[in-house]
């Protein structure tokens, strides 16, 4: 299709005719948004149509409760490469491409590193031209909204589909589902996923909850309108929120009817398009596979089986192995809290059928081994039922994949993340610092090329330009926005991930408070001038997560008082994270902070995003730090996995002594505890008495000063522009290795 200036111009002309009857003169910004959306909607839609009738006899599924695809004109914009010609044919309407951006509000369909991982997935099959369908819930809402208010976060609801999507169209069929007594009926809505150079379309398939009747027209004649619009509240409140607190019952029986309105939706979706396209069922173990990102969709594996014995008369061993041959599953998040169990009575009320079928699949594996329970107690675990139903359940971080040496099935994926998205789009000056130098993409096979700028003066001081003119860009943005003023030659330390105790963001702020400290008792101390930001949200019922966001919030007030020390230390708190501002965000990164536990560190995807956007990473040791046998150029701190395990099976480790016997613990805390509330707006008591009633469960205290010393390496090496590029080229070629290609090969190998 001819994409030049005069054409798109034309096409938008014709969509204005068509669906607002104006002339370009009189368009509104919103119409021309609309229309410019059609035009590219066009193009896709003849690849979307060719990419379903290719790819192999084999289609891919991806079960994952979160997405974050970003906002889709950027990405589809980008990936069609049509940029210089959509900026000339506003230029010439008389419209700016910022404005038109603006137009679109960010796709909320997730929130953390699931959201990250299965959005490249879905790409990257893309990219191997693999036929596949990734499904959500269409959330209305997605993920409660975050605003930082007299100190604390609040939440609000923010409906992103308030004006629809663009970039989805409804199907015709539907999926009729009882849930709790009640007739849901199951809509699907598909949007397209382009391959990095728009070659293949995959869809990305979200399912929204609706009634049979809208109203119950005897209740409402009887002017019992609360009871007329009961099914409607209830039925439609499942695709409402992505995450609610579901710390009560309530709260917990409603992310169950989620999960099972989900699973069963998109596995009976799954035989649909498996019957359409081979005409019977036969052979489907060989004709698809399943990936289950994290917990959330575990009752799929229970429908899939289900249907094969109920439906299709399979025998129960043979539909298990069957499902065993389909379903990987893939843990992403691995805390005490994200590990689902429900109790039997909760699981038969969503619907008596999925529960009975849990018991036959149980007692069928417990022919081979009394061991093997998927209900035990009189409660269903969603990790068991992965666990012994999947044929692999794989972990992001070796180390914890070797942990579990007992488990049955278990590996670990070196998952990667969009490149395209997170740096190559986000940072066009490193982008078109690269393009200088010879790396035309940020492919595995051109960014390797890295290799060869080694030590090459130009590129470090080239590269030293860039950066700065990021950090000076975020810069303006933070001041435009909250009026913090920030030093764009400090060093940029960030740490964005949910607020978590598994994450020590606490730990963190204790590193910081020591400095501080350190700086107002020693005026002459040196110190390389560093700016913390922190971004991130806090789930609505977790108290210490909101707790932690109190404590830096007070603790940035307290240092933007002292006009001394704010020059040398300054903490940033962005707001509301999303896709959209981690691109703003990472391209200015110097120092990627990743502080999990490590015995809790599965995954950070932002590790790898960093990087690619030439940062520093600093790590606790866990995660994916010893994923490959090639060396990276991390900065380390603190115990690693196995100290961490023996503290906790020894039992030796003893908070209230350590904080006395450690000089600079004892020294943070007690400033902190003794700081007024004027200068300090935060009881920090609050968390120093959970942090020793639960005898520091995270490791806070016994980390901090390993944490404090390694800052103090990381502060003397930014000074060395050369060995600091050097150690980023490092990095670079060790997170060439993570690529979701070579997972989807190896799947290949397998089957």
């Amino acid at each position: 299709m001819k994409n030049d200036k005069d054409f798109i111009v034309k096409r938008i002309q014709s969509f204005l005719y068509s669906f607002y009857a104006k002339n370009i003169e009189n368009a509104r910004i919103n119409e021309v948004y609309d229309c410019l959306c059609r035009y590219m909607m066009e193009i896709i839609g003849k690849t979307w149509v060719k990419s379903k009738s290719l790819g192999g006899d084999k289609d891919y599924y991806i079960l994952s409760f979160e997405y974050l695809p970003g906002k889709f004109i950027e990405r589809n914009i980008h990936r069609l490469k049509i940029k210089d010609e959509i900026i000339g044919a506003l230029d010439e309407m008389g419209f700016d491409i910022a404005d038109i951006l603006a137009c679109e509000k960010e796709a909320d369909l997730g929130v953390g590193d699931i959201g990250v991982g299965s959005s490249a997935l879905i790409n990257a099959l893309a990219n191997e031209n693999k036929r596949a369908v990734a499904y959500a819930l269409r959330y209305e809402n997605g993920n409660l909204k975050q605003k930082i208010i007299d100190g604390r976060q609040v939440e609000y609801s923010d409906f992103w589909l308030e004006q629809g999507s663009n970039w989805e169209h409804k199907k015709a069929f539907s999926y009729l589902l009882e849930i709790d007594g009640r007739k849901n009926k199951s809509i699907a809505y598909d949007m397209p996923i382009l391959s990095d150079d728009a070659g293949f379309v995959n869809t990305l398939r979200l399912f929204k909850s609706e009634p049979l009747n809208a109203i119950n027209i005897d209740d409402f004649s009887r002017g019992d309108f609360l009871k007329a619009y009961d099914d409607y509240i209830n039925v439609s409140s499942i695709n409402k929120f992505l995450y609610i607190d579901d710390s009560t019952y309530e709260g917990k029986i409603f992310r169950l009817k989620q999960e099972y309105f989900y699973s069963v939706s998109a596995v009976r979706d799954i035989f649909r398009r498996h019957n359409k396209r081979h005409g019977k069922i036969e052979g489907i173990e060989n004709n698809i596979k399943i990936y289950t990102h994290d917990i959330h969709p575990s009752l799929s594996i229970i429908e899939f089986i289900r249907i094969l014995t109920q439906e299709y008369d399979y025998d129960m061993t043979k539909a298990v192995e069957m499902a065993r041959n389909v379903f990987e599953h893939v843990a992403f998040s691995i805390t005490d809290d994200s590990v689902e169990v429900y109790d039997i009575d909760m699981i038969r009320r969503i619907n008596p059928g999925i529960m009975d079928a849990i018991i036959e699949i149980q007692k069928n594996l417990q022919i081979s081994s009394k061991d093997i329970s998927l209900v035990k107690n009189g409660k269903v675990s969603f990790r068991n039922i992965n666990k012994y139903l999947s044929g692999e359940y794989h972990y992001l971080s070796k180390i914890i994949s070797d942990s579990r040496e007992n488990d049955i099935n278990h590996s670990y994926y070196n998952y990667g993340t969009d490149r395209i998205l997170y740096a190559e789009a986000a940072n066009i000056g490193l982008t078109n610092l690269f393009k200088d130098y010879g790396i035309s993409s940020y492919h595995n096979e051109k960014i390797g090329k890295i290799k060869k700028l080694k030590n090459n003066k130009n590129f470090i001081l080239d590269l030293d330009k860039v950066k700065y003119n990021n950090k000076s860009a975020f810069a303006n943005i933070v001041k435009n926005r909250t009026g913090d003023i920030i030093n764009p030659y400090s060093i940029f330390d960030i740490q964005l991930t949910i607020m978590h105790e598994s994450k020590r963001q606490i730990l963190n702020c204790l590193a910081i408070a020591y400095e501080y400290y350190m700086l107002k008792y020693n005026s002459n101390l040196m110190l390389t001038p560093t700016t913390y930001i922190f971004s991130g949200k806090a789930n609505e019922g977790y108290f210490m997560a909101k707790e932690t966001i109190k404590f830096i919030i007070a603790l940035k007030k307290m240092i933007d008082k002292d006009k001394f020390i704010r020059e040398k230390i300054k903490i940033v708190f962005i707001e509301d994270l999303n896709v959209e501002k981690m691109k703003v965000i990472l391209p200015s990164v110097d120092v990627y902070s990743n502080l999990t536990l490590p015995t809790l560190d599965n995954q950070n995807f932002n590790i790898l995003n960093a990087i690619f956007n030439m940062s520093n990473i600093l790590s606790s040791k866990g995660g994916i730090v010893d994923n490959l046998t090639r060396e990276n150029s991390f900065y380390t701190f603190g115990a690693d996995f196995k100290q961490v395990q023996k503290l906790y099976e020894d039992n030796t480790y003893n908070a209230n002594e350590f904080y006395y016997d450690k000089q600079v613990v004892k020294f943070t805390i007690d400033n902190l505890l003794n700081e007024s509330f004027e200068d300090f707006p935060y009881n920090f008591k609050t968390i120093y008495d959970q942090l020793l009633m639960y005898n520091d469960s995270f490791k806070c205290f016994y980390d901090l000063e390993d944490l404090i010393d390694t800052r103090k390496i990381i502060k003397k090496d930014f000074l060395d522009v050369y060995k600091w590029t050097n150690r980023q080229i490092e990095n670079i070629l060790w997170a060439n290795n993570f690529r979701l290609d070579e997972v989807i090969s190896k799947e290949n190998e397998l089957s």
